[in-house]
Protein backbone atom coordinates (compact mmCIF):
# COMPACT_ATOMS: atom_id res chain seq x y z
CA UNK A 1 0.00 0.00 0.00
CA UNK A 2 1.24 3.56 -0.91
CA UNK A 3 0.68 6.67 0.87
CA UNK A 4 -0.65 10.04 -0.90
CA UNK A 5 -1.21 13.61 0.93
CA UNK A 6 -3.87 15.52 -1.47
CA UNK A 7 -4.27 18.97 -1.71
CA UNK A 8 -1.53 20.53 -0.80
CA UNK A 9 -1.96 24.46 -1.35
CA UNK A 10 0.93 26.31 1.02
CA UNK A 11 4.37 26.12 1.23
CA UNK A 12 4.34 25.70 5.44
CA UNK A 13 2.34 22.78 5.03
CA UNK A 14 4.05 21.15 2.29
CA UNK A 15 7.15 21.45 3.95
CA UNK A 16 5.98 20.20 7.30
CA UNK A 17 5.01 17.14 5.14
CA UNK A 18 8.21 16.48 3.57
CA UNK A 19 9.89 17.20 6.43
CA UNK A 20 7.98 14.30 8.63
CA UNK A 21 10.13 11.23 9.49
CA UNK A 22 8.13 8.71 7.53
CA UNK A 23 6.73 11.23 4.78
CA UNK A 24 4.15 10.07 1.89
CA UNK A 25 5.20 8.62 -1.02
CA UNK A 26 3.36 11.04 -2.79
CA UNK A 27 1.71 14.25 -2.52
CA UNK A 28 -1.00 15.79 -4.78
CA UNK A 29 -2.00 19.17 -6.07
CA UNK A 30 -5.40 20.47 -7.02
CA UNK A 31 -4.64 21.27 -10.87
CA UNK A 32 -7.33 21.93 -12.76
CA UNK A 33 -10.50 21.49 -10.53
CA UNK A 34 -11.72 24.97 -9.41
CA UNK A 35 -14.96 23.53 -7.66
CA UNK A 36 -12.45 21.68 -4.68
CA UNK A 37 -11.53 24.21 -1.79
CA UNK A 38 -8.01 22.66 -2.35
CA UNK A 39 -7.55 23.56 -5.96
CA UNK A 40 -4.55 25.94 -6.08
CA UNK A 41 -3.72 27.87 -9.25
CA UNK A 42 -0.85 28.03 -11.48
CA UNK A 43 1.71 30.85 -10.31
CA UNK A 44 1.10 29.49 -6.98
CA UNK A 45 1.76 25.88 -7.52
CA UNK A 46 4.85 26.77 -9.57
CA UNK A 47 5.79 28.02 -6.33
CA UNK A 48 4.95 25.63 -4.48
CA UNK A 49 6.77 22.91 -6.88
CA UNK A 50 10.26 24.39 -6.68
CA UNK A 51 10.17 22.91 -2.96
CA UNK A 52 12.62 19.84 -3.01
CA UNK A 53 10.60 17.12 -2.70
CA UNK A 54 13.19 14.56 -1.19
CA UNK A 55 12.12 11.20 -2.59
CA UNK A 56 8.09 12.12 -2.54
CA UNK A 57 6.57 12.05 -5.81
CA UNK A 58 4.88 15.27 -6.86
CA UNK A 59 1.27 14.14 -8.43
CA UNK A 60 -0.71 16.81 -10.51
CA UNK A 61 -4.41 16.10 -9.94
CA UNK A 62 -6.49 16.74 -13.42
CA UNK A 63 -10.23 16.24 -13.70
CA UNK A 64 -11.06 15.70 -17.60
CA UNK A 65 -8.14 18.09 -18.22
CA UNK A 66 -7.94 20.04 -21.67
CA UNK A 67 -5.38 19.95 -24.25
CA UNK A 68 -4.55 23.78 -23.21
CA UNK A 69 -4.49 22.27 -18.99
CA UNK A 70 -2.44 19.76 -19.81
CA UNK A 71 0.03 21.63 -22.35
CA UNK A 72 0.57 24.03 -19.16
CA UNK A 73 0.88 21.77 -16.76
CA UNK A 74 3.27 19.62 -18.51
CA UNK A 75 6.02 22.71 -18.15
CA UNK A 76 5.71 22.00 -14.40
CA UNK A 77 8.12 19.07 -12.72
CA UNK A 78 5.53 16.68 -11.44
CA UNK A 79 6.22 12.81 -11.63
CA UNK A 80 2.63 11.71 -12.15
CA UNK A 81 -0.90 12.64 -13.67
CA UNK A 82 -3.52 11.32 -11.51
CA UNK A 83 -6.82 11.36 -13.79
CA UNK A 84 -10.27 11.32 -13.09
CA UNK A 85 -13.26 11.12 -15.86
CA UNK A 86 -11.38 10.54 -18.86
CA UNK A 87 -11.39 7.78 -21.42
CA UNK A 88 -9.12 4.90 -21.36
CA UNK A 89 -8.11 6.17 -24.86
CA UNK A 90 -7.82 9.69 -23.90
CA UNK A 91 -5.28 8.31 -21.49
CA UNK A 92 -2.96 6.27 -23.88
CA UNK A 93 -2.75 9.79 -25.61
CA UNK A 94 -2.06 11.56 -22.43
CA UNK A 95 0.43 9.00 -21.64
CA UNK A 96 2.13 9.11 -24.56
CA UNK A 97 2.07 12.77 -25.84
CA UNK A 98 3.51 13.85 -21.98
CA UNK A 99 5.58 10.24 -21.32
CA UNK A 100 4.65 11.11 -17.94
CA UNK A 101 3.77 7.87 -15.32
CA UNK A 102 -0.52 8.18 -15.14
CA UNK A 103 -2.68 7.76 -11.48
CA UNK A 104 -6.26 6.60 -13.34
CA UNK A 105 -8.36 7.89 -10.41
CA UNK A 106 -11.57 6.09 -10.44
CA UNK A 107 -14.75 7.48 -8.67
CA UNK A 108 -16.62 4.49 -7.06
CA UNK A 109 -20.54 5.60 -7.18
CA UNK A 110 -22.20 1.88 -6.95
CA UNK A 111 -20.02 -1.84 -7.01
CA UNK A 112 -20.18 -2.31 -10.37
CA UNK A 113 -18.08 0.90 -11.08
CA UNK A 114 -15.37 -0.64 -9.52
CA UNK A 115 -15.08 -3.33 -12.28
CA UNK A 116 -14.01 -0.50 -14.43
CA UNK A 117 -10.59 -0.58 -13.44
CA UNK A 118 -9.85 -3.71 -15.99
CA UNK A 119 -10.25 -0.99 -18.79
CA UNK A 120 -7.37 0.78 -17.74
CA UNK A 121 -5.22 -1.84 -16.43
CA UNK A 122 -2.79 -2.25 -19.18
CA UNK A 123 -2.83 1.90 -19.41
CA UNK A 124 -2.50 3.02 -15.90
CA UNK A 125 1.21 2.96 -13.30
CA UNK A 126 -1.39 3.34 -10.55
CA UNK A 127 -5.26 2.88 -10.12
CA UNK A 128 -6.73 4.80 -7.61
CA UNK A 129 -10.31 4.10 -6.27
CA UNK A 130 -12.10 7.32 -5.03
CA UNK A 131 -15.46 8.09 -3.53
CA UNK A 132 -18.18 9.76 -5.68
CA UNK A 133 -17.58 13.36 -3.66
CA UNK A 134 -14.04 13.44 -4.51
CA UNK A 135 -14.16 17.58 -4.68
CA UNK A 136 -15.89 17.38 -0.94
CA UNK A 137 -13.08 15.14 0.59
CA UNK A 138 -15.71 12.45 1.47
Amino acid sequence: MKSKICGIKDSDTLKYILSHPYPPEFIGFICNYKKSKRFIDYDDLKNLLKIDRKKTNYVAVLVKPSISELNKISKLNFDYYQIYDSTPEEIKIIKKKYKIKIIVAITIKKQNDVISYKDYASIADIILFDSKGYEKSM
